[in-house]
């Protein structure tokens, strides 16, 4: 009876350290798709930078083309396009142009900063998943040490041996 005991306590030790091993390798894991989501979100924040860059170009060359109709036509007509209305209409199509690209870059600056901001939390959770994997393998530990020392003690109760390191003495002298 007291060597099942025995054998039953080193057993549940054996699960329980295989069982922090498999959390372990589950959050390790979890922590390397968190890092790749944190690659993927830099990546993307990059995207989007090079993405609002080129629209603002191609919006500042519509602008330019917009202001270039504007002067053409008032010159076509006879309008001094240096002075006056004119040149207030210039001004207030090359304001609005650079506006609109203003405008443009700084939409893209902002989804660039909530693909970084998320990368930032990726990197955070990825950290948290491999602390969960080192706690559960020392958790682990404790759980077998604990199942030993029960199963020892129990056995070392039911075997009337306890406190004599498993030898049996006697004081009856001789």
């Amino acid at each position: 009876m007291g060597a099942m005991m025995l054998v039953a306590s080193a057993l549940s030790a054996v699960g329980s350290i295989a069982s922090g091993a498999a959390q372990a390798k589950a959050a390790n894991y979890q922590a390397q798709v968190a890092q790749n989501n944190a690659t993927i979100a830099r990546q993307n924040a990059m995207m989007e930078r090079q993405a609002g860059d080129a629209e603002a170009t191609a919006e500042g060359m519509k602008a330019r083309e917009r202001q270039g109709g504007i002067t053409a036509a008032l010159a076509a007509n006879g309008v001094d396009v240096n002075s006056g209305s004119a040149a207030a209409a210039r001004e207030s199509q090359e304001g609005l142009g650079l506006l609109d690209t203003m405008t443009i870059r700084s939409n893209a600056a902002k989804r660039a900063y909530n693909d970084e901001t998320q990368a930032t939390n990726f990197e955070a959770q990825g950290k948290l998943d491999r602390m969960q994997g080192s706690n559960a393998q020392f958790s682990s530990m404790i759980g077998a040490a604990s199942s030993l020392a029960g199963g020892l003690g129990k056995y070392y109760q039911q075997t009337g041996t306890a406190g004599t390191g498993g030898w049996i003495t006697t004081t009856e002298s001789i």
